[in-house]
């Protein structure tokens, strides 16, 4: 076992000279890498900071996001990734939680930093950029002026590597501890479940403040692999990133899948040195996943986990068989089985273990679940019972123990007494070729307890009306899981992981009139 700084110095010795992190025209190998990291850990160790304090990281994608996570690793500190779309108001509630020693602070978001003093005055602060903030240092002088000799780390493998504030997709973030442990556990899972290669090389276009982009470039770079990184998500820039930057293996959410399968410059060159797009963070619609399998001609593997958990299940690229018998493509729609390391279980309302094909809450064991969530004993104790991480996701087991996710807790729609999971009603609307997105929540009703209400996002050039949609849906459904209401947006609220925010789309349909521009409809209830 191993604190997760040692990743680069051991590759430093393997492959002193192969480029270790990729960012526009920049590239630093791995020995050059291994030397930032030593001059971060002196810089922080030379500001005084107290070993296991936070040091907050409100950056864009960049090579020194990577430098800080590792620097502040080998320093025996923990890092804190801020989520740089969340508000003043928003960030002041977790630094005011975690109360960090030292923010560092990208150019873009110098203002928000100055508004944040009145939640921590006097926070030191490192500025990555050009940009002035007063009393702040710059990042590059601090390292300048930082011992290059090496340092060991004094942490140990399950102290925590960092604390990730959870989406908050149903509610307000809670700030799960990852350990050193947690995220090498997880590399050995996915080494297995991707076939992973030394000489592939990962594409980083998800947030690096978000888990799901840490564990990718954590196992990669386990193998020596070069990180590629983007400074944000756009379908053309990821398109040809991988063509410039032969890119193997690339971590997407559906929604980004979806973009890039339906984007023109998928037809502008083959992507032939794309081996594998690793997926997850949200429920992939079958129809989205088999139009990628025929555009993208590459191997898929899907991931289910949560940032408490990491990856508890894979269904790695022998199971994407979309011409294959019944079962296989049954399956395509399964979150595959346990990884290597895991144990999943299915209960009900008491604890009980349920039998195949029946729904209940998805349990997880496995050394990549947390210890728990940073000063918030209550909640730790609420999701961590017997050593079982709770995750609030409703699914079922087949006689395989193939794992199907049915809806989230917060997110099934109870109508009228009767479960609709909001998850089968979004694939029907994916299946309608006029649909580019949709996503489906309850809305509370005076009658039925809440209603099924969907929000629609069109195809360019392509059009549909919402008594079609509702009749599109009601083809292929028992008529009480159809919408109730159908909203036509130009696009849906989602974080910059791709996510789509459930909590802000009902504050956007709810309240809906019947004659809100013509796009909505309550049809009758019949």
């Amino acid at each position: 076992m191993m604190t997760l700084d040692q990743i680069a110095r051991r590759n430093a010795l393997r492959f002193p000279d192969k480029p270790a992190l990729v960012f526009g025209e920049q590239s630093l190998t791995w020995r050059e890498l291994d030397r930032r990291i030593d001059r971060v850990a002196h810089a922080l160790g030379a500001t005084g900071i107290a070993r296991n304090t936070f040091v907050a990281i409100l950056l864009p994608n960049c090579p020194e996001y990577i430098e800080l996570y590792l620097g502040i690793a080998r320093a025996g500190l923990v890092a804190l990734p801020l989520n740089y779309r969340l508000t003043p108001a928003e960030l002041g509630q977790i630094l005011g939680h975690a109360r960090p020693s030292l923010l560092v602070v990208g150019d873009a978001y110098l203002d928000r930093a100055r508004s944040l003093e009145a939640v921590l005055p006097g926070l030191p602060r490192w500025i990555v950029g050009a940009g002035a903030l007063d009393g702040a240092v710059r990042y590059e002088e601090a390292l300048q002026g930082a011992a290059e000799m090496p340092v060991d780390s004094p942490a140990g493998d399950d102290d925590t590597f960092a604390v990730f504030f959870t989406s908050g997709t149903t509610g307000l973030p809670k700030g799960a501890m990852v350990s050193h442990r947690n995220l090498e556990a997880n590399a050995f899972n996915q080494f297995v479940a991707d076939g992973s290669r030394a000489d592939d090389i990962n594409l980083v276009g998800t947030p690096l403040y978000h888990m799901g982009a840490v564990f990718m470039a954590i196992t990669y770079m386990m193998l020596g692999c070069t990180q590629v990184i983007l400074d944000h998500f756009e379908p053309a820039a990821w398109l040809a990133a991988v063509r410039r930057h032969r890119a193997s293996v690339a971590l997407l959410v559906p929604t980004m899948i979806n973009a890039i399968v339906n984007h023109p410059e998928l037809a502008a060159g083959p992507l032939s040195t794309l081996r594998l797009v690793f997926y997850g963070g949200g429920p992939m619609p079958p129809a989205v996943l088999a139009r990628a399998l025929d555009r993208l001609r590459c191997g898929f593997t899907q991931g289910y986990g949560l940032t408490e958990t990491l990856e508890a299940t894979f269904l790695v690229a022998a199971d994407h068989v979309p011409d294959g018998s019944a079962t296989q493509q049954r399956r395509l729609a399964s979150a595959g089985r346990e990884a290597v390391g895991a144990e999943v279980r299915v209960v009900d309302a008491q604890g009980r273990d349920l039998g195949t094909g029946e729904v209940g809450e998805i349990l997880v064991r496995s050394r990549s679940v947390i210890a728990g969530y940073w000063g918030l004993p209550d909640e730790t104790a609420k999701a961590i019972r017997d050593g079982w991480f709770h995750t609030g996701d409703l699914g079922y087991l087949d006689d395989e123990r193939y794992l199907f996710l049915v809806d989230r807790v917060k997110d099934m729609v109870i109508s009228g007494g009767v479960n609709i999971y909001t998850k089968e009603v979004e694939s029907v609307l994916y299946d309608h070729p006029a649909v580019l997105e949709a996503a489906v929540v309850g809305l509370p009703d005076d009658e039925w307890g809440e209603i099924v209400a969907a929000a629609v996002v069109l195809r360019p050039g392509m059009s549909a009306s919402a008594p079609e949609l509702v009749e599109h849906c009601r083809s292929a459904l028992a008529s009480y899981k159809k919408p109730r209401t159908v909203v036509f947006l130009d696009e849906l609220p989602k974080n910059p992981s791709g996510k789509i925010l459930k909590r802000e789309l009902r504050r956007v349909l709810a309240p809906v009139p019947d004659t809100a521009r013509g796009a909505t409809t309550r049809p009758d209830l019949a």
